[in-house]
């Protein structure tokens, strides 16, 4: 009996949390980071005000973790396409896990915008978010180094600064799985490769590239013939 009390404890905050989560996702859904209230969680719940912040204890303690949560989303779908891709060249593995960040990005337009738009003031990204969205980007690092590796490209080092940067920011990422390694121009090529996808995928969400008469995949695939150009050399 002694030791069913605090499992049965732990079960019920557990369910609560699960609850203000659904809460907090469905009103990032609706109106973005802004219409994160805990207040509101609370009513709907049916929980004082007080009450609700025994389980966290500021908004941006809630929206840390709705950020490690749709980081490890994000990520579990560009591993998922990756892995669906194992069999088959580098360049097809690239343009489908592009494609899966996009496909995740469209289905949760406000939920991307959250994990990826400026931030309240004084808010950080908890070292568990970073670890949750990490596997996404040792993913493309991978395949990026399996196309350069591949064709024996020699690309150009970055150089100065901006090659000590990368190199410290890449302590973990340069574990990526991989059978050779990843070289501070791979890592800058991952990075540059993500900040254009971000680029086009972020004005698609606003609807910028379409008012152009755009189509934003079409836009996304030139990006990636470019990409592949560098990587193989051709």
């Amino acid at each position: 009996m002694t030791d069913a009390a605090p499992d049965r404890r732990e079960r019920l905050r557990r369910q609560t949390l699960d609850e203000i989560s659904h809460h907090a996702v469905a009103q990032v859904t609706q109106g973005g980071v802004a219409a994160l209230s805990l207040n509101a969680i609370a009513k709907s719940m049916g929980m004082s005000g007080p009450a609700i912040y025994r389980y966290y204890a500021s908004r941006d303690e809630l929206l840390a973790a709705l950020v490690t949560q749709g980081y490890g989303e994000l990520a579990d779908a560009v591993q998922s396409a990756a892995d669906a891709g194992r069999r088959k060249s580098p360049e097809v593995r690239l343009r489908g896990v592009i494609e899966a960040y996009r496909q995740w990005a469209l289905a949760n337009p406000y939920r991307y915008e959250m994990l990826f738009s400026v931030r309240p003031a004084g808010y950080a990204d908890p070292h568990e978010a970073i670890a949750a969205i990490q596997p996404a980007m040792e993913v493309l690092l991978a395949i990026l180094g399996g196309l350069v590796h591949a064709s024996g490209t020699a690309l150009p080092r970055p150089g100065g600064q901006l090659e000590a940067q990368l190199d410290a920011w890449a302590t973990a990422p340069a574990e990526a799985e991989t059978d050779h390694e990843l070289s501070s121009a791979v890592l800058l090529l991952g990075v540059l490769t993500w900040t254009r996808l971000h680029g086009i995928l972020t004005l698609e969400l606003a609807g910028v590239v379409g008012d152009m008469g755009l189509d934003a995949g079409l836009l996304i695939h030139a990006e990636l013939d470019a990409v592949v150009g560098i990587a193989t050399g051709s």
